[in-house]
C-alpha cells in the first residue's frame, strides 16, 4: 500500500486542493497559473524561491470561491510541488495572500527587508486530498476543515 501511494504522489495522481485568502478581487473566476518558480535574490538569506523566468515549470489552478470587499477566498489545486507554489502563483496573478510577509504582487520577495520563508501571518490551508485507495481502487477524499477565516 505504501509503495502504491508513493507512486501515486510521484505520478501526480493525488489531487491536492488548498484554501487561500488573497488580497484584492479578480475579474476572473478560474485561472490556470504557470509562472516558473526558482531561486531569486533575498537581502537576508541570499536567495529564496519566487517567480523567476529561469525557474522550473509549475502549475496551479485557482478558482474563486467567494469575493469579499477587498479580498478573495480561493480554492487552489496544485499540479506540481514547488516550494511556496501557491503563495508565489497567487502573488504573481496580482493577489498575494493576505498578511504574507514574504511575497508581493508579481510573486517576488517584498522590497525593504521581506519576511523569511517560514514566517506566518497569511491564510493558507491544506483542505482536501483525493486519491485512489491502493487496495480497493475506490476514490478516497480526506478533508481538513478550514479555520473560520477561510470558510
Amino acid at each position: 500500500a505504501g509503495a502504491a501511494l508513493s507512486r501515486a504522489w510521484r505520478e501526480h495522481e493525488v489531487r491536492k486542493v488548498y484554501r487561500a485568502l488573497g488580497a484584492g478581487v479578480p475579474q476572473w473566476d478560474t485561472l490556470d497559473l504557470r509562472t516558473p518558480i526558482g531561486p531569486v535574490p533575498h537581502p537576508r538569506l541570499g536567495s529564496v524561491f519566487a517567480a523567476s523566468a529561469e525557474g522550473k515549470a509549475s502549475r496551479s489552478v485557482a478558482t474563486v470561491r467567494e469575493r469579499r470587499e477587498d479580498c478573495t477566498l480561493f480554492d487552489v489545486e496544485i499540479h506540481t510541488g514547488r516550494p511556496h507554489q501557491i503563495r508565489i502563483h497567487l502573488a504573481a496573478a496580482g493577489h498575494p495572500l493576505v498578511g504574507d510577509p514574504l511575497y508581493g504582487v508579481g510573486g517576488r520577495p517584498l522590497p525593504d527587508l521581506p519576511g523569511l520563508p517560514g514566517d506566518l501571518g497569511y491564510l493558507l490551508h491544506a483542505w482536501t486530498l483525493h486519491f485512489r485507495h491502493p487496495v480497493t481502487g475506490r476514490e478516497v477524499r480526506v478533508e481538513a476543515p478550514p479555520p473560520p477565516d477561510l470558510h
